[in-house]
């Protein structure tokens, strides 16, 4: 996952269209003609390049222009006018202008003048290379970790509220009942996905499709409020990095510094994501969320979605670089949602379209050498297309730990087969107490053998759900069940064959 400072991912949703012209369409395999399939695989400012698979071919031709309009060409059209270039695996086009929209269309030709159908793909070009600060500079590609703990933090309905150092201890070291001292999670993600209530007591969503019935999508205000949370005093960022440094003392400086991933609230669209809610103001308004740079943002414009994502990320790498801190690096971004709608997939897209949104995030991201994870539901929308979105690291969830009717067998020939990382899944559901606790322990025990079993564990990096407080109150725990659950749990991630640290 290396990307230097002018890479960039996918910054649009892939098209891809065959037409009549020189053939009919769905004859290229069938009469010997040309035959050509296009693949975005970079988007750059002004460049473009795309993986070509064509057979029987000599040259491709093709036409890149400004339009939305995929009529405005025609296979004929392409191979008259269009510019030339080698029948090579990978195409590059050069001289584009930065963040604009392009439709190219192209056909592969032979030498006798046969063409394939049309293909076209629609892409929008990057920004021009983003003000680094010197620790994105100074990396060689996008951050990378192996074992990321999900700590849930930011809603006033969390019980314990604040992440001081002594919760995230036992997350960052584990000593085993011999004595000995390790380092645990090489990654932490700090998420939440709401405020219950916020700080005027109304509730906040910060993921779509949240409080449609008594609250209402988080503003700016509340964005910040988020940021404030995790960067206060000795809670969050400072704890974390205060956590690692007496663990140092302990086990001497870690190999590497450990990573830390920052939720990304889901620019809204409507002020109540259904645009009826509780009936209270305006919950259809798209111009609830605040002004930028002296305009009100009007998120019925996805322009206006995307500057939100870039204040608040911009906002998030201001105080981490102020924070001079240590031990712990910011290594990128998550995406709350946890399904990305297309137009094609997904429920409630009108209400959604993320997919106008994530991959130009992605794609300034990966100019400031920031990561972009993900973590969608057992078959969610989009967990098909995580890559052509720009996301860097993508850990779907079995959902088979509260859901045993669901096939383990059917995951895991998912995540093999589209390049997809596992998400654990744990709460406390597992203690002594709690109805069904033995079935609930015997599901997570099915995670860590399964994904050894299936190739999983050792091949890919691996996230960890663990509700509000679950991991910590299991290393605190005195019950001799609960305890050697624990210890399974780290000595899986201390051994995995992927750990480099």
């Amino acid at each position: 996952m290396i990307r230097s400072i002018h890479r960039y991912l996918l910054s649009a949703l892939l098209v891809l269209f065959a037409s009549g012209g020189c053939t009919e369409a769905g004859s290229d395999n069938d009469s010997g003609q040309p035959s050509l399939h296009l693949r975005l695989k970079r988007i750059d400012a002004r460049s473009v390049t795309l993986q070509a698979t064509s057979r029987r071919a000599t040259q491709i031709r093709y036409i890149c222009k400004t339009t939305g309009v995929i009529s405005s060409e025609s296979a004929q059209s392409v191979m008259e006018h269009g510019e030339m270039l080698p029948a090579d695996p990978e195409l590059v086009i050069e001289g584009l202008e930065a963040e604009t929209f392009y439709t190219l269309f192209a056909v592969a030709c032979d030498q006798a003048g046969r063409c394939s159908t049309l293909q076209h793909i629609q892409f929008t070009t990057g920004e021009p290379a983003s003000s680094m600060y010197p620790w994105e500079s100074e990396r060689d590609g996008l951050p990378t970790f192996t074992n990321l703990v999900l700590c849930y933090g930011g809603s006033h309905h969390r019980i314990p509220f604040r992440w001081d150092k002594e919760r995230f201890a036992p997350m960052v070291s584990y000593t085993d009942p011999d004595g000995k001292e390790q380092w645990l999670f090489d990654a932490f993600l700090f998420i939440e996905f709401q405020d219950t209530p916020g700080s005027d007591n109304r509730n906040y969503a910060y993921m779509t499709g949240l409080l449609r019935e008594n609250g209402f999508s988080a503003g700016k205000r509340q964005w910040q409020e988020l940021i404030d949370y995790w960067f206060q005093g000795s809670s969050g960022f400072e704890a974390l990095d205060r956590a690692i440094a007496e663990a140092a003392q302990r086990l001497g400086t870690p190999p590497s510094k450990r990573k830390v991933v920052m939720t990304l609230p889901d620019p809204i669209l409507h002020r109540v994501f259904d645009k009826k809610g509780n009936g209270s103001g305006d919950p259809a308004s798209t111009v609830y969320w605040g002004e930028l740079e002296g305009r009100t943002l009007d998120f019925s414009n996805s322009e206006h979605r995307v500057a939100a994502c870039k204040w608040y990320i911009n906002e998030v790498r201001r105080r981490f670089d102020q924070g001079k801190f240590r031990n712990i690096e910011l290594a990128g971004f998550y995406i709350l949602s946890e399904e990305i709608a297309t137009p094609d997939e997904g429920w409630d897209y009108e209400l959604k379209q993320t997919d106008k949104v994530i991959p130009h995030v992605a794609a300034y991201l990966h100019s400031l050498n920031e990561s972009l994870s993900w973590i969608p539901y057992n078959r969610a929308a989009g967990y098909t297309k995580w890559k052509e979105m720009g996301v860097d690291y993508a850990y779907m969830q079995p959902n088979y730990f509260w859901k045993p009717e669901l096939s383990l067998e059917r995951f895991f020939a998912d995540i093999r087969q589209h390049g997809l990382n596992m998400e654990f899944e744990l709460d406390e559901n597992v203690f002594n107490g709690k109805a069904d606790c033995e079935a609930y322990r015997k599901r997570f025990r099915q995670y860590l053998s399964e994904a050894r079993k299936q190739g999983i564990y050792g091949s890919r990096p691996l996230s960890y759900y663990q509700g509000t407080n679950a991991f910590y109150d299991l290393s605190r725990s005195q019950s001799p069940e609960e305890q050697a659950l624990y210890h399974e749990f780290c000595q899986f991630v201390i051994n995995n064959p992927m750990r480099k640290n």
